[in-house]
């Protein structure tokens, strides 16, 4: 006996809000939301360290973070998504 597989899509997103379960500020802490400004604006991790005066590392585990908080694949569906 042979099963079907089926791939069920999710519904496409019409509102914003559907994407984050509150405001996407509300999950991130104030140094992730700096980074998030920076990322918005399309800056490199480079070079948002460079802005922010941190080092790059840490800048590059703060979008990792921001990602994960945000349940995004990348840094491009996570601009999507805020736009």
């Amino acid at each position: 006996m042979v099963a079907e597989r089926y791939c069920l899509l999710p519904e496409p997103v019409t509102n914003r809000r559907q994407l984050f379960p509150a405001e996407p500020r509300a999950l991130l802490t104030p140094a992730e939301c700096q980074v998030l400004e920076h990322l918005g604006a399309g800056y490199s991790n480079k070079e948002i360290a460079e802005r922010l005066g941190k080092a790059e590392p840490t800048v590059k585990n703060q979008v990792a973070s921001i990602l994960h908080k945000l349940g995004q694949p990348t840094r491009a569906r996570l601009i999507a998504a805020l736009r």
